[in-house]
């Protein structure tokens, strides 16, 4: 299944993770220090490493560090493992090229779920790679036949211009983009594929042109990439952002060799590839799989904890029947009673997170209706200083969810606003439609949804916002920003969105406020 190296001077726990794996069948061998961990790379190049940071000697951070300072081996994906993982930790390993952390003790379902995502990601990665390689490997055996072509036909400038039209003619018909620029850096030729995919002129990308094209975050990165390749004659593979004609930006991969005519340097030439259905499918396989490793998780922790309350609860109440009322033992017992119950609550959320829970069937629900009879309760839960607005669209198309269910979403998410605001004058819009996903929405943007019909709940708030670590974390259980909050309300609302086969998407930024945005599929009494 795959070659893994396991780097770690306690011998228990080297012990344990090569169990774990051997089990799962992947070919396992380890090393008890960074030296021999080295030396092992060298004979015999695993696919993935698991490198524990704290060794004597050499500690991990300083062997990823030689890994990914050597063109033989910077390749390999390095997984730091250590027991209480601090901040610094984690930045340095994120600076020497790590890839991901597993914190002992480690869950072994959790290991095995990061190992199979990260050794799936290498092949990808090794396979595009391949792809890439053969593609330019064709490009320059076409541009070495030219190249000699014009060596033999040297002085004779209509032949030359002739072995140019030819090459031209042909790169026009390869179902990629393929460019020149001139030893300037200036752009002298584009394929009409390119230019049909930029819905441009070669007169509106010559020269300087094509800087318009490239998305503005990496613009600053490709013309140092490239002002470097062209300066030492180099070639380079670099990946950045270019505007379709459509008005989307789509992941292109460029590939860029430098050209020679009669042995004198004439600029460089290369391939754009569209890679963006590619990297968004690697992009979903890993959350997909985050969200299924941690689903789990979930799952377990909430089962476990419910045999455990069921017992307590059941003596506590065998406890309060036969103890009276008036001793001091049954105010005690009562308070284990009511701190187990809500114990039970926080379960309840999990469980719902987890998508375990049995809320009862689902049935046809008018969201905007749903909403209108809560108002009276939520304008009371809310900061007295928050303003509620409400736009509830008529004729909305029903969902097929559970209701209280429903009720619990949107109370979790107008709460959620209301904390923001920070008891601050400030406005919380609420607000349902209907829309459509189409092809090109299905494929981008935050919802992994299925083309069709769906109902959409918009939250708003003008409060605070969220930094970005907070926002990739909002939904995660267990995670709040309150000193006493739980941590399941925004996992639970997850959780009820996921369950009812739609998603949730947020927009926000510290000091701009945020913006929810749940789509339901559109149930469809018809026939199918």
């Amino acid at each position: 299944m795959g070659k893994i190296l396991l780097v770690d001077d306690d011998a228990k726990s080297l012990k344990l993770l090569s169990r774990t794996l051997a089990d799962e069948e992947y070919d396992v061998r380890t090393a008890d220090s960074g030296e021999l961990a080295l030396a092992a790379v060298t004979v015999n190049q695993p696919e993935l490493i698991l490198l524990d940071i704290k060794m004597p000697g050499m500690d991990g951070i300083e062997v990823c560090r030689r890994l990914k300072a050597s063109a033989q081996t910077r390749e390999i994906p390095v997984v730091l493992v250590s027991g209480a993982l601090d901040f610094e930790d984690r930045l340095r390993g994120l600076q020497c090229g790590a890839v991901d952390f597993i914190d002992k003790p480690f869950r072994p379902e959790e290991l095995l779920a990061r190992v199979r995502i990260h050794l799936e990601l290498a092949r990808l990665r090794k396979d595009l790679e391949r792809r890439v390689a053969e593609r330019t490997a064709e490009l320059q055996t076409a541009h070495d036949l030219l190249k000699i072509e014009l060596d033999l036909r040297r002085g004779i400038l209509e032949e030359l211009r002739e072995s140019e039209r030819r090459f031209r003619s042909i790169a026009d018909t390869v179902p990629a983009g393929i460019f020149m620029v001139s030893p300037e850096g200036r752009t002298t030729y584009t394929s009409k594929w390119l230019l049909k995919f930029l819905g441009a002129s070669l007169e509106q990308v010559a020269g300087d042109g094509w800087r318009r094209f490239v998305h503005p975050e990496d613009l600053d990165s490709l013309l140092e990439e490239t002002t470097s390749a062209i300066r030492e004659r180099r070639s380079i593979q670099i990946e950045q952002r270019l505007l379709r004609s459509d008005g989307e930006y789509r992941w292109i991969a460029a590939t860029i060799h430098p050209r020679f005519v009669n042995g004198e340097y004439a600029g460089h030439i290369g391939v754009d590839l569209d890679i963006t259905d590619l990297k968004l499918a690697q992009e979903r396989d890993f959350a997909s799989r985050k969200l299924e490793s941690v689903g789990m998780l979930a799952a377990g922790v909430a089962h476990n904890f419910n045999n455990l309350l069921s017992v307590i609860l059941a003596h506590t109440h065998l406890l309060l029947n036969d103890i009276p009322d008036e001793m001091p033992a049954h105010e005690s017992i009562s308070t284990i009673e009511e701190v187990a119950l809500r114990a039970a609550e926080i379960v309840n959320l999990l469980m719902t997170y987890a998508d375990n829970s049995d809320p009862g069937q689902p049935e046809p629900v008018e969201l905007s209706s749903l909403i209108r009879n809560m108002v009276p309760l939520l304008r009371g839960s809310i900061s007295s200083a928050a303003l509620l607005d409400t736009h509830l669209s008529e004729d909305l198309p029903l969902v097929k969810a559970n209701a209280r269910q429903i009720q619990q979403v949107v109370l979790n998410l107008i709460l959620n606003a209301s904390e923001a605001l920070e008891g601050r004058p400030g406005t919380i819009s609420i607000s349902t439609a209907k829309t459509r996903v189409d092809a090109k929405s299905a494929k981008s943007g935050p919802y992994y949804l299925a083309e069709g019909d769906y109902v959409e709940l918009e939250v708003v708030d003008t409060g605070c916002g969220m930094t970005a670590e907070v926002k990739s974390r909002i939904f995660d259980p267990f995670f709040s920003t309150k000193f006493l909050g739980r941590g399941l309300g925004m996992a639970s609302v997850h959780g009820i969105v996921r369950s009812a086969g739609g998603e949730i998407g947020l927009e926000s930024s510290p000091g701009r406020g945020s913006r929810f945005e749940v789509r339901l599929p559109a149930w469809h009494t018809g026939p199918e």
